[in-house]
């Protein structure tokens, strides 16, 4: 029987993600590797977008649109963060997200937007309400966050004022998400995309895998 030629891209496109992000595990817990596995991190956000939306699978003008606003707000609400403390809490980027502006990298919307479209697109085939979708989004990425902040912290993405994670930013990012997924559904974004969820999964499986080797070393 002949697998259709789709299905031969999507199988080998998860298979070379979970390589990709297994080596990037060894590479930074590695010392003599870790300085340039770090200084890919923005590379490798900005090639992970990139395959996802080669698995679009209804490009509409509006949606260029929407993925652009959202990548947009999403260094927005970063900046503001940065520079008042006010949404996530007090915090500062450092140099392994790549060039900043006004403090901020650039690549941090770019983050924002690839994974509100990999938790959108795990949810957008269900038969569920739009509401349900939406705060399930949201608590995927959530859940995200609290795998990834010690991890962003170790690798000096970032640091936190006074050392500690606040509540405020899990909060901060809930609300956030509510925001990006409603206009997704607001836009009617067709997200049927056959490689959300691996995309999701395995890097959520790569920060843990850092987290619980952080919390070890």
């Amino acid at each position: 029987m002949t697998i259709p030629f789709m299905n031969n891209k999507v199988t080998l496109t998860k298979a070379l993600l979970i390589l990709y992000f297994s080596v990037g595990v060894i590479g930074l817990i590695w010392p003599l590797t870790a300085p340039l596995f770090t200084r890919l991190i923005p590379l490798t956000l900005l090639g992970s977008l990139a395959v996802l939306l080669a698995f679009h699978q209804k490009w509409l003008p509006g949606h260029i649109r929407v993925f652009a606003l959202v990548a947009i707000l999403g260094y927005l609400v970063e900046l503001a963060g940065v520079a008042t403390g006010l949404v996530f809490g007090e915090y500062q980027y450092h140099e392994a997200l790549g060039f900043k502006l006004f403090g901020t990298p650039l690549i941090i919307g770019i983050n924002w937007l690839l994974l509100i479209y990999a938790v959108y697109g795990i949810f957008e085939k269900h038969l569920l309400h739009p509401a349900i979708k939406i705060f399930a989004g949201a608590t995927l990425m959530v859940a995200y966050d609290i795998i990834l902040e010690p991890v962003a912290v170790a690798l000096k993405m970032w640091s936190w004022g006074g050392g500690d994670i606040p509540l405020q930013n899990y909060l901060a990012w809930f609300v956030i998400s509510l925001v990006f997924l409603t206009i997704f559904h607001l836009a009617k974004i067709r997200a049927n995309n056959p490689i959300a969820r691996q995309m999701y999964l395995v890097q959520l499986a790569f920060f843990l895998l850092l987290n619980v080797y952080f919390r070890l070393a």
